[in-house]
């Protein structure tokens, strides 16, 4: 199968590694020329481009049968510390599904649109406790609201010939891979004895890196379409699961002081029913490689 991945970072890069083992020809983005030898290692093509450029965009999804769009992005250095840009966030989620929607001319031959979201666009779940594939999204903040325009952008696109899958991911860990903190660890003890503007009863909500990876090549062999909640089987709150880490470590409990009205749990039934089985359901790999 020939295979764009748009946004080769973290889970993209593994994707991509992952698909090429397995025989399929496999076309790569990044926005850095400095990545293009590293990304050469794990694809057939690499293509450095930004996702709103309509030129490469069509040069990118000629002869595609299957795109993934796995981008990240939108963090921006400011007073040496790194924060969201929402201006910046808007065109790499947005921006990217628009340019690729008013290019699916330039793929005739495509079948298969999955986009790796985030399970936050539910925001407060109009009040639910318990949050499935059912409940409607109420993003709360323009970042989430991001992530729900550019569902509504992929899905507005799908028909008999091009189906369109949404995963809304949880906390992506895994293996340590540069600069940014994967490990789950490593995200969680620095805010030992510190206060975090989240809901402590809410739930954990992780998923391992290899999971969304094996995740997005089940979605290819079954033809997956519709939303997808992925998230691994912690039920904990984010205050005991990731509490007991810290506890663990020696250090201070963290604060937590979100207004405490969003879900008290999230489903993934219905992945499991359509026949997936996670790699890490219960996080006891943290920081190690699955596939």
């Amino acid at each position: 199968m020939n295979i764009a991945i748009i946004g080769a970072a973290y889970t993209g890069m593994e994707a991509a590694r992952y698909l090429h083992g397995e025989g399929h020809t496999v076309t790569v983005t990044t926005t850095s020329e400095r990545r293009v030898a590293e990304l050469e290692a794990v694809a057939d093509r690499v293509i450095v481009m930004r996702g709103n450029d309509r030129a490469r965009m069509r040069d990118l999804l000629a002869g595609q049968q299957a795109v993934l769009l796995t981008v990240a992005g939108g963090m921006v250095e400011k007073d040496g510390q790194y924060v969201m840009d929402l201006d910046l966030y808007t065109d790499t989620y947005v921006g990217t599904a628009r340019c690729l929607v008013e290019c699916l001319d330039a793929a005739p031959d495509l079948a298969q649109v999955i986009f790796t979201g985030s399970w936050s666009v539910y925001g407060n779940a109009g009040g639910a406790d318990n949050v499935d594939e059912d409940t409607p999204a109420t993003p709360g903040s323009p970042f989430q609201q991001v992530y729900a325009d550019t569902e509504s952008i992929l899905f507005g696109a799908a028909g008999d010939q091009l189906r369109v899958c949404v995963f809304r991911t949880g906390t992506i860990y895994g293996p340590q891979i540069g600069f940014v903190p994967r490990q789950l660890t490593a995200q969680t003890l620095p805010l030992a004895g510190r206060t975090v503007p989240f809901d402590g009863a809410s739930p954990a909500t992780i998923i391992h890196r290899d999971d969304v990876v094996n995740a997005l090549a089940f979605a290819l062999e079954h033809r997956l379409a519709g939303v997808y909640n992925l998230v691994n089987d912690i039920s904990d709150s984010k205050a005991d699961f990731f509490g007991r880490m810290v506890a663990a470590a020696g250090g201070e409990p963290i604060n937590w002081v979100g207004h405490g009205t969003g879900p008290k749990s999230l489903s993934n039934r219905k992945i499991k029913d359509a026949g997936y089985v996670f790699l890490d359901p219960l996080a006891e790999h943290d920081g190690k490689g699955l596939l």
